[in-house]
Formats: C-alpha cells, structure tokens, sequence
C-alpha cells in the first residue's frame, strides 16, 4: 500500500437493531500508514462499528469501500479475505494450543500427499513472524497460557499482522495491561504503521490516542460528533466532544 492512499471509507453508516439506532450518518476516510482513533463513552458504537467494517454486521445503509471499490462482507470470513484483520479485547487465541497453531488459527498450512498438518513450516514462519515484531516470548512452541497478558496482545497482535494486507482494527488492545506490557503493545502498533497498513484503534485512554494516533473519531450514542488531527488539538477538546459539555 502506498501510503496515504484511501483504504478504507465509510459512507453515511446507519446501523439499526429494531427500534434502536446504533450507529447514525457515520462516515470516514482511512488512510494507508495512518492510525485513527475512535473514542468514546460505553454505548457510543464504537463496538458496533467495528464489527460492521470487520462483516460480523452488515450496515442498515450506507456505503463501505475497500482501495476505492465497493465492498459488502457477508460475514468475518470475507472481510479477513480483503485484507481485514481484528484484535479483539479478549484476543480469541486457543489457549491449550501453540503459539504457532495459534498463529494459523482456521488457516492450518498442510502438507500432500494426504493434507497432514505441516507444524514444522507453520512453527518456522511464525517463530519468524514473532522474531520480526520482537515479540519476547521463548519460541513460538509455547503454550498460549503459559504467556503473560502481554505475550498473548503481542501474538494476536502478531497474527494480524501476518494476514492483514490493508487494514487492522484493535479493540482496546491493551485494557489489561501493565505499564511496560503496555509500552510494548504500543511499539508494535507503531510498526504496522510502519508497514503502511490502515488502523483503527478503539481506546479509553487518551494519553494512549495521543501518543499513537494522526486523527481522533469521536462517537457519542451513535453519533459522530467530529473528526480532529491529533496534533491540532488537545484533552480537554476530546473530552468536551466525548461528553457533550463544553
């Protein structure tokens, strides 16, 4: 990806769960190499909209374009088959499993003549995969649980990475961590837009939106209240946008 180049872009969202309305006239332009913030109060739809550009929901309207091109995901398969990958809070890693199998959850390398798993390939390139990010964990043989919170961030992290060609979504990505996991965390964040890939990152803490991001998204009940380069603005102007009181 060049960067600077439009990704993503979201057009008038509408997202309605009945009576409900989630999500309403959200729009935005995501560019290659660029981080972008969404930020917001619990409830605002930061969630929602998430799961909508990752094909876990599918807009009530509104128009989703992939480098230009209309695009409409029927669910999270699709979107990880255009280049759209998801950190979750809560990691989705296979606990009992490797780092490696882990690696290639749902997408096992095989070998012929009889499709037996091929461990040994799958273990090299991820033990290559983790070296490359810095990732410090022993070898990618390990046992998902018996790493640290933020040996586990940095392998899903990691994993997206790996099958990500356009786009990452983090959800809170370091909610559960200490200062120096968290500091980590953040360095690989760094690298992916090193990468030039497109992030989207939802967060609670701003001093972490204004250490990592180039714009802040702000979302209040569903409601896009506005969208600030980082740089250009400050705390108390995101607070008052996220809160309603000036």
């Amino acid at each position: 990806m060049t960067p600077g180049t439009n990704v993503l872009s979201l057009k008038n969202i509408h997202k309605a769960f009945g009576g409900v309305v989630a999500i309403q006239d959200f729009s935005l332009d995501l560019q290659a190499g660029e981080i972008v913030a969404l930020v917001g109060d619990n409830g605002a739809g930061k969630s929602t909209l998430i799961k909508i550009v990752s094909g876990v929901y599918t807009p009530t309207s509104g128009e989703i374009r992939l480098d230009g091109e209309a695009a409409t995901f029927s669910d999270a398969s699709s979107a990880r088959s255009n280049g759209i990958e998801v950190v979750y809070q809560d990691l989705a890693l296979a606990d009992q499993q490797p780092v490696y199998m882990n690696m290639f959850l749902g997408r096992e390398l095989t070998k012929p003549p009889f499709g037996l798993l091929d461990k040994a390939r799958m273990r090299r390139e991820a033990q290559g995969l983790v070296d490359e990010l810095d990732v410090r964990i022993p070898s990618a043989a390990s046992t998902i649980s018996d790493l640290s919170g933020g040996q586990r961030q940095g392998i899903a992290i990691a994993r997206a990475t790996h099958w990500a060609s356009k786009l990452i979504l983090l959800d809170e990505p370091t909610a559960a961590l200490g200062v120096a996991e968290t500091a980590r965390v953040e360095e690989q964040i760094i690298n992916l837009k090193q990468k030039n890939l497109a992030i989207l990152i939802i967060s609670h803490s701003l001093d972490q939106v204004f250490r990592l991001s180039d714009r802040i998204c702000v979302l209040r009940r569903g409601e896009q209240i506005g969208i600030r380069e980082t740089a250009s603005t400050d705390k108390n102007e995101i607070v008052s946008m996220i809160t309603g009181v000036s």
